[in-house]
């Protein structure tokens, strides 16, 4: 649930007066979060499919949407506080694990 709430966050705007960098950081930021919000996904039913057989997703997979979500979190407040050289950061951190998530889930 949490990441459909990052996701509407992403839609909102910066302002009137965007500079490059601002537009670069949210357009990066709605990727990264659209991006968590399908792998998220595919884990929950994964997860539920998990479930029926009477087995649990790996706890490292949970490890590591929570990371994701962390670092989500941060680049959302780095992008409100108009530091996009660490909203950057921390976009890359979190495009870091959505690939691990994306590989132990055997997605793109």
């Amino acid at each position: 649930m949490k990441y459909l709430l990052l996701a509407c966050l992403a839609a909102a705007t910066l302002g009137a007066q965007e500079t490059s960098e601002q537009r670069q950081a949210k357009h990066h930021f709605d990727l990264a979060a659209i991006r968590a919000a399908a792998n998220f996904r595919s884990a929950d039913s994964i997860d539920a499919r998990l479930r029926q057989d009477g087995a649990v997703l790996h706890p490292r997979l949970s490890v590591l949407r929570m990371r994701i979500e962390a670092a989500l979190s941060e680049a959302q407040f780095e992008m409100d506080q108009h530091d996009y050289p660490a909203t950057e950061d921390a976009l890359t951190r979190a495009d870091a694990l959505l690939d691990r998530l994306a590989k132990e889930i055997g997605g793109y």
